[in-house]
Parts: C-alpha cells; structure tokens; sequence
C-alpha cells in the first residue's frame, strides 16, 4: 500500500521537473526578438542597444548666415569666401579680378591709342608714325572698333564674376548653415596610364585619375 502513493509522488516530482525545465531558457541560445511583430516574420539575433548600428549624425552651423555671406561678397569680393573660411578660394576670386582689370588695361589703352590716331587722320595729320607706320583710316578705324568692343566685354565679364563669386559664397553657406561639412568626403587626383585604343602611336597615355571617397 506504501508504494502507491511512493510512485505517485515520484511520477508528480518528474512531471513537474519536466515542466519546470522547458520553461527554462536555454543558455547557449542567443535572445530573438521579432522585429515585424507578426508571426510570419523572420526573428533576428537581439542586440543590446549599445551594439546597435548608430544613425549617422549631421551637424549644420544655424549661426551661419547665406544673407551675411552674399552681402559681404557684393561689398567686398572674397569676404564672403573668409567668412565661410574657404580661403583656397581667394587665389580664384583675386586672381580672376587682377586678369579682368589688365584686360580692361590693355583694351582700354589700345582703343584710346587707336581713336587718337583716326582723329588725327581724319584732320588729315599723319599721328603717331612711330606706332601705326602709314595704316590706313579704315584699318585704324577697325582696329579702334575691336579693342573697343574688348573693353566693353571685359567690364561686363567684371560685372558677371562679381556677381558668379557672391552667388558660390551664398551656396557654401548655405550648405553650412543646413547640412554637415564635416570630413566624410574626400577625393585624390593620382597619376594613370589611360589605355586609348584611338591614339596613332600606341595605346597607353599618361593621364590624371580623381578618386572620390564618402565615409
């Protein structure tokens, strides 16, 4: 009569070990969280928020002002590019000006040159020998006409450059002011053999490669 309630007790004792067990997580098994929340998703390895892949993070300067940049550069040209500290640009902005203005020298002189002279000629003096030898009127006049056309295009192409460098001043500040400049691109001109099949004496010529890299 004893080893009834004995083996009862053992078969109640195994059952709730077997229960206890299967509640138990298992240890060697990596956590899996279903990432869809439906039951026909696939379940994807757990990671703890500090091993989760992080958003990549833009730092835009909303100090810095477009309007500010573009007004400097209207005054003044190249402090707009100082203000965006882009001063690989200045050698641009100035150098451009100071081939603009002896344009201007040269086209401006040679017109006042050659208009002095067909003036002349048209009192009937013979001007300036030295320089223009015995041209005729006509080809003073054409030659007065081709500097003085020059001139005018060299001071609208003044105009059209100021206006070129205030606009590229605004365009990098606003790039500032709204989004990262920070170092994630970068790029590198490295020397290449270019293999050109066209070339009449050989297919390869040295040539420049530009290589772009964004992190």
């Amino acid at each position: 009569m004893m080893r009834k309630p004995l083996i009862l007790f053992l078969l109640l004792f195994f059952c709730a070990g077997t229960i206890f067990a299967q509640k138990k997580p298992l240890k060697n098994k990596r956590d899996t969280v279903n990432t869809r929340g439906d039951t026909t998703s696939v379940l994807v390895p757990f990671k703890p928020r500090a091993e989760q892949p992080k958003d990549k993070v833009y730092h835009p300067d909303s100090t810095h002002s477009p309007h500010k940049a573009i007004i400097k550069s209207l005054t003044i040209p190249g402090t707009g590019q100082i203000y965006n500290k882009q001063y690989w640009k200045l050698p641009i902005v100035y150098g451009g000006f100071a081939g603009l203005a002896y344009s201007f020298y040269v086209a401006q002189t040679n017109y006042k040159d050659y208009l002095k002279q067909a003036v002349a000629l048209q009192r009937g003096d013979l001007g300036d020998t030295e320089k223009f030898g015995t041209a005729s009127l006509q080809t003073i006049i054409v030659y007065k006409d081709f500097y003085h056309r020059n001139r005018d295009l060299t001071i609208i192409g003044t105009v059209a450059f100021w206006g070129i460098q205030a606009i590229d001043a605004y365009i990098a500040a606003k790039f500032q002011h709204s989004y990262t400049m920070d170092n994630n691109l970068s790029f590198k001109i490295l020397p290449e053999i270019i293999n050109s099949p066209a070339l009449a004496y050989g297919g390869f010529a040295p040539g420049l490669k530009l290589v772009m890299k964004m992190r």
